[in-house]
């Protein structure tokens, strides 16, 4: 299986780390605009089966002939809503299958719309399986499974407590790619998205229809059903609510974080500043990561003695209501552990491994369904857990890193 690896950045790094060892895998070639970054990290990684490429992915006729030669497509990357439409177009006409963290809301109901394109190219394009959307949209089909009916579903992501697996062998830390003294300060790509998801109008799913409400909205309480605190949670643009109401009928489906009310806040106050022109988004994504990296040593301090005292959610989660039996009940699922990470608390890994387990399924036959694909309607969340356990503990089960809790309401 020759895989083509579209982005060279940190969460294509940790997914092709990962993908290295498996013998389905004859070759990857990373391709990335950054030339040298993807040959520095070829080179680092040290592995036979690995080749760097230049590519920009906005040249569609180059992109075409790249994707045509080889088997499979991973793309990550971002931002999505640039070049989300853009890849997939070129997948379907080069007709490859695809499989992406795709996290933007916008792209992610274009691209749904391709659908009958990549039906009639004979392909499978599986978008946004990362953390959430991904393991999230799963957990949510886990726990609606066990219900007859559905009346709210909650994916959420924020500050939490989980366990980390061990570093893969083939990855190649930050430090060694990058020198700070020489080269130029970028925005971080995941805060510049937090930024974006936090602006202007996004969707959730009401009253059993879209609509759409502020940004940062606040939850009126969000609680993990294992006896821990209640934690200040704000809605955001992801697309959990798009995608998992066309496929699980509930009268409410919203995404959350809780990343504490003093981070929201700050983000707040960054967003009234590029809403009145003081500002660029890029700026921003600098600035608050400059606030994160001063508020790091008090921020870990502060969890480590809340997390003494007080039971932290997971950092993913879903929690659904609804009834079985006609009686009322709350599941929840949550991931106690996390396979290596590296950037972000673990980001990194929470977000490619998901996608490098999709990979795995449907080279494994595993996935064959056609068409452009949700998560929810591609991948066995059974299936997919007993894999993804595997990269947090060689010896871990489903069971081991699920958190699952039933409450009688």
């Amino acid at each position: 299986m020759k895989v083509l690896a579209l982005g060279c950045g940190d969460m294509g790094r940790m997914g092709i780390s990962v993908l290295i060892p498996f013998p389905q895998i004859t070759s990857i070639t990373v391709a990335d605009k950054n030339y040298a970054l993807a040959k520095k990290f070829v080179k680092l990684a040290s592995s036979d089966k690995l080749s760097a490429i230049e590519i920009d992915v906005i040249n569609e006729e180059e992109l075409v002939q790249l994707i045509s030669e080889h088997d499979l497509v991973l793309n990550t990357v971002g931002p999505f809503y640039k070049f989300g439409v853009p890849v997939l177009t070129a997948v379907i006409k080069a007709e490859r299958n695809y499989i992406d963290i795709c996290d933007d809301w916008k792209p992610t109901l274009e691209m749904l719309e391709m659908d009958e394109a990549a039906k009639a190219a004979g392909i499978t394009a599986i978008l946004g399986i990362g953390a959430s959307p991904g393991v999230t949209n799963l957990m949510a089909v886990k726990a609606c499974s066990n219900l007859d009916e559905i009346d709210s579903i909650i994916t959420a992501w924020g500050f939490g407590s989980t366990k980390s697996g061990k570093k893969p062998e083939y990855f190649v830390s930050r430090k060694k790619l990058f020198d700070p003294k020489q080269e130029p300060r970028k925005a971080n790509a995941a805060i510049l998205h937090l930024i974006i998801e936090s602006m202007g109008k996004i969707p959730t799913f009401q009253e059993g229809e879209l609509t759409d409400i502020d940004a940062l909205t606040e939850v009126k309480s969000f609680q993990f059903p294992d006896g821990g605190r209640p934690m200040y949670a704000c809605h955001v643009g992801h697309p959990e609510p798009v995608t998992l109401s066309r496929t699980l009928k509930a009268k409410s489906i919203s995404n959350v974080t809780y990343l504490t009310k003093l981070a929201t806040n700050r983000i707040r106050g960054y967003i009234k500043k590029i809403e009145a022109g003081e500002m660029s988004e890029n700026e921003v994504a600098l600035a608050l990561e400059r606030d994160l990296s001063r508020w790091w040593v008090y921020t870990y301090l502060f969890f480590w003695l809340f997390a003494r005292f007080f039971k932290l959610p997971p950092e993913l989660c879903a929690i659904i209501e609804g009834k079985k039996d006609n009686k009322s009940k709350k599941i929840a699922f949550g991931i106690k552990y996390r396979p290596y990470g590296e950037v972000e608390e673990g980001m990194d890994g929470i977000t490619a491994i998901p996608l490098i387990v999709a990979a795995l399924m449907l080279i494994d036959g595993k996935i064959t369904k056609k068409g452009v694909l949700t998560p929810e309607e591609a991948i066995d969340p059974d299936e997919f857990f007993e894999r993804y356990a595997k990269f947090c503990n060689e010896n871990f089960t489903a069971k081991d890193i699920l958190i699952e809790k039933i409450i009688d309401l």
